[in-house]
């Protein structure tokens, strides 16, 4: 055995160093533990309501993807607009999309959505409401009928590509 220690090295730190391993596994486990639910607490939930209008054909199957921006310019892209398991943006219907972000952008100024290239046919948006954990939000109108869709030709849908929904203007600071 003592000539195994010349050859290859002493081993009685082996249990040490590996017992030192572990502790330093375990903080670093628990430390991104820590920073994934501190992240978790501090995302912030945005509630999109959007309700298809009711004339002939408005409702679609189509790709719509919705960006909010403060009164700071800041913006955040949530994406498409789809709950997977429900057949979304049907004629007469209000559908609730619930979106989450790192990013707080306090009070929300205005709303995108626009369509995807993917879009097969147009929606009729009726209205549409935006809030957050930290907003109480706003709502808007559709109140000239537009048409949403990828297909913005006059032989086409003749749709807008995108519409936007602003908040009234912040009072004087």
């Amino acid at each position: 055995s003592s000539g195994i220690n010349a050859e290859y090295g002493d081993f009685s730190d082996l249990d040490a160093n590996r017992s030192h391993l572990k502790e330093s596994f375990s903080l670093t486990m628990k430390l991104l533990l820590l920073t994934a639910l501190f992240a978790a607490v501090h995302a912030v939930e945005y509630t999109l309501t959007a309700t298809t209008s009711k004339v002939d054909h408005a409702g679609s199957n189509g790709y719509f993807y919705l960006a909010a921006l403060n009164y700071k310019g800041e913006m955040v892209d949530f994406g498409l607009i789809d709950n997977p398991d429900l057949d979304d943006f049907e004629s007469g219907n209000t559908d609730t999309f619930v979106f989450t972000s790192e990013v707080d952008l306090g009070k929300v100024g205005c709303i995108v959505i626009r369509a995807g290239d993917k879009s097969a046919d147009a929606w009729m948006i009726e209205s549409v409401t935006i809030s957050s954990d930290s907003d109480a939000g706003f709502g808007g109108d559709n109140a000239d009928q537009d048409w949403m869709s990828s297909d913005t030709s006059t032989e086409g849908d003749n749709g807008k590509l995108a519409m936007m929904w602003c908040a009234p203007p912040l009072p004087p600071q």
